[in-house]
């Protein structure tokens, strides 16, 4: 039966095409060569921009293997359904909290949301490389932290929603007697309150457009992540991890998510703030190139 196992999982990537095939090995030695240095610069950095652009740079290379060989997520999932144990049999270890994740796990769910992701990350709209932008938009993000952390009074703050940060901060308290639902609701929505403060101020929305939602690879990424068929996977995986690790049932988080998943179109998210027109111009300049080169 082992041996079958293990003819399934190379039989896996063998059929993939061209040199994704070779993913597995190329993986492992990437690693190999690259995880000493990455490390040593982790280590060594002194802002969340120099960690970020460790981390940035070792996910970049994982997603855009998995966007030339989108086969391999497939694959993957194959392999660790038909996995032999071979280590557990080699270290003499128990395997049965490791087949019982694998057995509970809803592997369809679980390769609809990376596809899902995949399709919204990849390839190049309106010219650009999305995974580029998108290192970029990390970026970005790791310079909002550096502002924040350096108590910089800015758009790119938190600083900017400190009244707002600090509910949200409170809202992760767990009170007693408070169920589940309220509580991550109240998560969600104080969360939300902080997005809303900085990406819909009147006197933020262009400097957050800019830095942000500056080109249509995150807007497509955007519209592509907060479909109604994805945010219905969101839940539905939700709901299949919360059996694995909690006793109760899992609360219905239809409506938390889709609340989080709304700041994902920023200019319906804004409303009727100015903002809101800043993220809509964004919106129809790449409606236009879009509808011109189809």
């Amino acid at each position: 039966k082992q041996w079958y196992q293990r003819r399934v999982r190379a039989a896996q990537f063998s059929t993939l095409e061209g040199s994704c095939s070779n993913t597995p090995c190329q993986t492992i030695r990437y690693i190999r060569d690259n995880a000493p240095k990455a490390m040593s610069d982790f280590m060594a950095a002194e802002s969340y921009e120099e960690i970020f652009k460790v981390i940035m740079d070792q996910v970049e290379r994982v997603w855009r293997s998995l966007c030339e060989c989108r086969g391999v997520v497939d694959a993957t999932i194959g392999c660790v359904n038909n996995y032999d144990g071979l280590a557990f049999i080699l270290s003499g270890t128990d395997r049965t909290t490791f087949d019982a994740v694998v057995n509970h796990i809803d592997w369809e769910t679980v390769r609809g949301v990376l596809h899902g992701y995949l399709d919204a990350i990849c390839g190049e709209e309106d010219g650009e490389d999305c995974l580029s932008v998108f290192h970029e938009w990390q970026m970005n993000g790791a310079k909002f932290w550096d502002n924040t952390y350096n108590g910089v009074d800015s758009c790119t703050s938190l600083v900017k929603a400190e009244e707002a940060t600090g509910a949200y901060l409170k809202a992760l308290v767990h009170e007693e007697g408070v169920d589940y639902k309220s509580y991550i609701y109240g998560i969600v929505e104080a969360h939300m309150k902080i997005e809303e403060e900085i990406i819909c101020a009147a006197d933020c929305g262009q400097e957050m457009q800019e830095n942000f939602y500056f080109s249509c690879c995150v807007k497509r990424a955007g519209e592509r992540l907060s479909t109604e068929s994805m945010k219905q996977k969101y839940v539905k995986l939700i709901e299949n991890v919360w059996s694995l690790v909690a006793e109760n049932p899992a609360p219905d988080m239809t409506e938390a998510v889709d609340r989080y998943f709304s700041m994902f179109r920023p200019a319906s998210f804004c409303g009727d703030s100015p903002a809101s027109d800043v993220y809509a111009r964004m919106d129809k300049q790449c409606d236009a190139i879009k509808a011109y080169r189809d």
